[in-house]
């Protein structure tokens, strides 16, 4: 789903890591763990060792152990405070790809996030 809407952070989230993982479509990664919280979510590695979670909406092409990636992806998740408002522009997996005012993007879970209504006074 695509979008462009603001939203209120009504509870905050730290980055869990700072070295993201970034997939280009075609990309093959090894497919490790699936998360116990969010189930559609794995712990996958690329060829350079470089771990993180990808949607497993975009894991294609899957046998045993690995699965060529269907779409680019950044694994990049983004702090945010309570009352921040960031604009929201993608869903995935009950996480949102955000920006910030100071143009810093990122995932946050949905949960954290309270969408704002325009008010048409």
């Amino acid at each position: 789903m695509e979008m462009d809407v603001r939203y209120r952070v009504i509870q905050e989230h730290v980055r869990s890591y700072d070295k993201p993982l970034k997939l280009s479509a075609g990309e093959r990664v090894m497919v490790n763990r699936r998360d116990t919280k969010w189930v559609s979510w794995f712990w996958c590695t690329n060829l350079l060792g470089i771990s993180g979670w990808v949607p497993e909406s975009i894991l294609g092409y899957r046998d045993a152990s690995s699965a060529v990636v269907t779409a680019n992806y950044n694994s990049i998740e983004l702090t945010v405070a309570i009352g921040e408002i960031v604009v929201g522009f993608h869903i995935l997996e009950g996480w949102l790809w955000c920006k910030k005012v100071s143009n810093e993007e990122g995932w946050v879970p949905l949960e954290n996030l309270l969408r704002v209504q325009d008010r048409l006074d």
